[in-house]
């Protein structure tokens, strides 16, 4: 990189700063609504999410009516994802440029719009559009609320909203399984509709007061020698990317875990499958409560440098009960479900928290946040090797997640150092 290039690179980026100081600054009126910003950006979140696993609240009514197997059904969620995983990067960015709001809207008039529109559908083709369209809501709103949170919250206050966003997954799963049978009849393999309709609903009536309530600082239009912020100037930040890395490591064992934890209880416990499911449910339980009681500490720890460290000791602790994974036995399924939950919980609420500090300026946190959520959805896709450890040898599958997250903890340590040598110079 030349001289010049280089300039006008550091000049991008204090033009950033200097745009987002100013934002900050006229923003700072609005901060009597940060806390129902705050709810605003979880509701969106969760009713986002509702929208996504009502396809597995209502799959034996879905395939019965659709004339289609499990697997063909199990496509519903699986587009959903991958529209998701291409757009959290560009949501960052778009975010950044033209304010979190009106993304966000976006995700949820695209999603309101995708479940209508598949309540009239009645065959598999036009409802996989449909959920497509879904799945862009579901990508936008996962980059989009945790961005408005951290606008509306200033750094040591961020915590405990961080941490119940963290658990945005578990929170709407919880809610759709127990709503939708208050919606479906299992008699009429035709009702799957009405769970349909709800979810357009309910993202209708978040959205409509999520335009009239959420206020951002307002995005300063470009000026001379200035630039609007880019993606690519958001994803030039080393410590971005270090943090989202943890995130990767961490979600590799947390990911397959959530999935193949009821198949360990078949396979290797002798559980039969309802057993299995209702064991596992307790690891929800356990994030839940974890993630409401990691706010609590982090509002109470509110230094950049004390919650790095936090994240170090929760990739620790996550090695720990992750080394218990594929050992455990049937007299120890309940304590290891609900432990594990606990200790699980940590690291996404501490990460959320942190990640809007590694941007390069205020200017960049959509950025930040969609590298972040990109780095724990491509984790994902390590769920099958996993597996196939799992069958193999589940000792040595527990060994190598314990080194997996080691390397995590260490990379937090190096995270601490990276932004004493930022804020030093």
């Amino acid at each position: 990189m030349g001289a010049s290039d280089e300039g006008a690179s550091r000049g991008d980026v204090s033009a950033g700063r200097e745009r987002a100081a100013a934002a900050h600054g006229a923003g700072q009126a609005a901060r009597g609504g940060s806390t129902l910003m705050g709810v605003l950006a979880i509701a969106a979140g969760i009713v986002i999410v509702m929208n996504l696993f009502k396809v597995s609240a209502s799959m034996s009514l879905l395939t019965a009516d659709l004339g289609i197997d499990p697997s063909a059904g199990s496509w519903l969620i699986t587009i959903c994802t991958v529209v998701a995983v291409v757009l959290v990067l560009p949501a960052g960015g778009l975010a950044d440029r033209f304010g979190p709001k009106r993304i966000g809207l976006l995700g949820l008039v695209c999603a309101a719009l995708g479940s209508a529109a598949g309540a009239l559908c009645s065959d598999i083709g036009p409802l996989l559009a449909t959920r497509a369209l879904e799945g862009v809501g579901y990508g936008l709103t996962g980059v989009v609320s945790p961005a408005i949170i951290a606008e509306a919250f200033p750094p040591e206050k961020r915590g405990f909203p961080m941490a119940v966003w963290s658990c945005w997954m578990d929170l709407g799963m919880l809610a759709v399984l127990n709503v939708a049978n208050l919606f479906i009849d299992p008699s009429v393999v035709g009702s799957w509709t009405n769970l349909w309709w709800l979810c357009s609903a309910l993202i209708v009536v978040v959205a409509v007061v999520y335009a009239l309530a959420v206020r951002e600082a307002p995005r300063l239009p470009a000026g001379e020698g200035a630039r609007r912020p880019s993606l690519a100037q958001g994803l030039r930040t080393p410590a971005t990317w270090v943090v989202a890395l943890v995130f990767l490591l961490y979600n590799i064992g947390v990911l397959s875990l959530l999935t193949l934890a009821p198949l360990y209880c078949q396979t290797q416990l002798g559980l039969g499958v309802a057993e299995a499911n209702s064991y596992t449910s307790l690891l929800t339980v356990g994030m839940i409560t974890g993630a409401f009681a990691t706010g609590l500490v982090l509002s109470r720890v509110r230094t950049l440098r004390a919650r790095i460290v936090l994240l170090a000791a929760s990739m620790v602790l996550a090695a720990a009960v992750l080394g218990w994974a594929y050992v455990y036995t049937l007299d120890q399924i309940v304590a290891f479900m609900l432990l594990t939950g606990l200790c699980l919980s940590i690291m996404p609420a501490v990460g959320f928290t942190i990640v809007p500090e590694t941007a390069a300026s205020p200017a960049f946190v959509g950025a930040a946040i969609g590298l972040f959520m990109l780095m724990g959805n491509l984790a994902g896709f390590g769920t099958p090797l996993v597996g196939s450890l799992m069958e193999g040898s589940a000792p040595a599958l527990s060994a190598a997640l314990v080194g997996v997250n080691l390397v995590g903890a260490a990379l937090s340590l190096a995270l601490l150092r990276l932004m004493k040598a930022r804020r030093a110079a």
